[in-house]
């Protein structure tokens, strides 16, 4: 079963998630969409987690055993979906999570991240620019290897309790998945418009 999923705490996140849903719907009428949040939204699911973490981080790790989808595709509230997004849930047959790169790379890659994060993760994984990689659009599959994948961004992100770019690199590093990699019209192009920060 395919589905997708959203974490949404508070009025902004809400007020997003709700303009994210029906561009979803507009384009991809019969996928399942559940929502991971503080109170219910109407005509989708509702899982009710009362321990989202700062910024909701720790619901978004959670999603993993959250989904009730064999498939799941998350999207960050701030999203707007522009066509048909079914062609990242074939990639999960062969591949076990799609993903796309962050705009900020070479020098500015993880330029966001904390300095102590930053600095952690580039010793530990060994390279000065290493290709960032954006978790607002992230399809992937219920497995053995993406449960340690996920496991281990909880823990790497548990560190800082921060963003958790840094945390999702490092938990690459120690417990690698075949990652496809999507073109940049899927998060914050022509296909998935990515309003970052309007549901903060």
């Amino acid at each position: 079963m395919r589905g997708v999923i959203y974490v949404a705490y508070g009025e902004k996140a809400l007020s997003e998630a709700r303009l994210s849903i029906k561009s979803l719907k507009k384009h991809n009428p019969s996928l399942s969409v559940t929502v991971i949040a503080d109170q219910a939204l109407p005509g989708v699911n509702w899982i009710e987690f009362d321990k989202p973490g700062p910024g909701a981080r720790w619901a978004k790790l959670m999603i993993d055993v959250l989904s009730p989808y064999e498939q799941t595709l998350y999207l960050d509230a701030d999203t707007r979906i522009h066509g048909d997004i079914t062609a990242g849930f074939e990639i999960l047959r062969d591949w076990d999570i799609a993903i796309a790169p962050s705009a900020r790379q070479g020098t500015d890659c993880l330029g966001h991240l904390p300095g102590d994060d930053k600095q952690r993760t580039l010793e530990q994984i060994k390279m000065k620019q290493p290709l960032n990689l954006q978790a607002g659009v992230l399809f992937f599959k219920k497995s053995i290897q993406v449960s340690r994948l996920f496991d281990q961004w909880r823990v790497e992100w548990s560190i800082s309790k921060d963003q958790d770019q840094g945390a999702l690199l490092r938990a690459l590093w120690k417990a690698p998945v075949k990652v496809w990699l999507l073109s940049g019209e899927w998060n914050g192009g022509q296909l998935v418009e990515h309003r970052f920060g309007a549901a903060r």
